[in-house]
């Protein structure tokens, strides 16, 4: 069934970064993929999507980036009879390839402000799925429970505190995939830890260091970056720090902002440039006022 998508009024759309807040792999499935059992957290570090006003579709990617998944987002979408009326931009300000989702958001959190503006969500995911394991995730955003490739989803109540994040420079490329086919048995886990996180936040508990896992720790400890960067967490005085998603990215958590602004500082002073970062739950109220969706007959 077709629709039409209208921006009406000027809107930024922020499209935050996710944090792994433990990532296990438990195995290869016959399709290709692995099973994982992860929760995803999105973090008020963002990239932004213009919208403007427009009689027809116009979009320019970022330069040097080629053809993300913004670009594939629309192009499925115009394959399904959906006419989008815009003129869109995206200004990237999350680390490229970092293991924080940057691609994966600005796609879904797109498709997202569209359903939530009124596209059902039906014609949406099977888009998102396609696009990427995390990509789902980001039509609504928050905090999740994620299984299967990453795709099935359980919302749960946010964490409280902080994070501290520094992206290791590394450049690999198809990094993701490498770091996947670095994996081996000795590296799966059966997620429990994983999924005793996830109890405690549903009760609404802090976070449990102990419980953090990571299945990409051994692949990237191989950079001399990242080793850099985790003992720097420990010089400055973090009992943790692990990899987010496929990394390089390594964050900690810290209960007071107090006690997140004094590690950022000492990381700093390590001649690293940390990041201070909180949960974010996307507001979605924006684009039910300035994004029209109707049915095309």
């Amino acid at each position: 069934m077709p629709y039409r998508v209208t921006v009406r009024e000027p809107l930024v759309v922020l499209a935050p970064a996710k944090l792994n807040l433990g990532l296990e792999v438990l195995g290869r499935r016959p399709d290709g993929y692995h099973d994982l059992v992860t929760i995803l957290q999105t973090i008020d570090l963002s990239d932004r999507l213009v919208l403007e006003p427009a009689p027809r579709l116009t979009y320019q990617p970022p330069s040097g980036i080629g053809d993300e998944l913004v670009a594939r987002a629309l192009r499925s979408l115009a394959a399904k009879g959906v006419v989008i009326e815009a003129r869109l931009s995206l200004e990237k300000r999350i680390p490229v390839a970092a293991g924080l989702g940057g691609g994966s958001s600005d796609a879904g959190t797109l498709l997202g402000a569209f359903v939530h503006a009124g596209l059902p969500r039906s014609l949406a995911t099977p888009i998102a799925t396609q696009l990427g394991s995390d990509v789902p995730f980001f039509l609504d955003g928050g905090t999740a429970l994620a299984r299967g490739r990453g795709t099935d989803l359980e919302p749960l109540p946010p964490p409280n505190g902080w994070f501290v994040l520094v992206v290791p420079e590394l450049t690999l490329a198809h990094k993701t995939r490498q770091l996947y086919a670095a994996l081996t048995p000795a590296d799966y886990s059966d997620g429990l830890a994983t999924l005793r996180q996830a109890e405690r936040l549903r009760l609404r508990q802090d976070l449990d260091p102990r419980l953090v896992r990571n299945a990409f720790l051994r692949p990237l400890l191989a950079f001399e970056a990242v080793r850099q960067a985790l003992d720097a967490f420990v010089t400055a005085g973090t009992r943790w720090a692990w990899p987010s998603g496929s990394g390089p990215a390594v964050f900690t958590w810290c209960p007071q902002r107090e006690a997140a602004e004094q590690l950022t500082l000492a990381l700093e002073t390590s001649g690293l440039r940390p990041i201070l970062t909180a949960p974010l739950k996307p507001s979605w109220e924006q684009v039910r006022t300035a994004i029209t969706v109707e049915q095309l007959h």
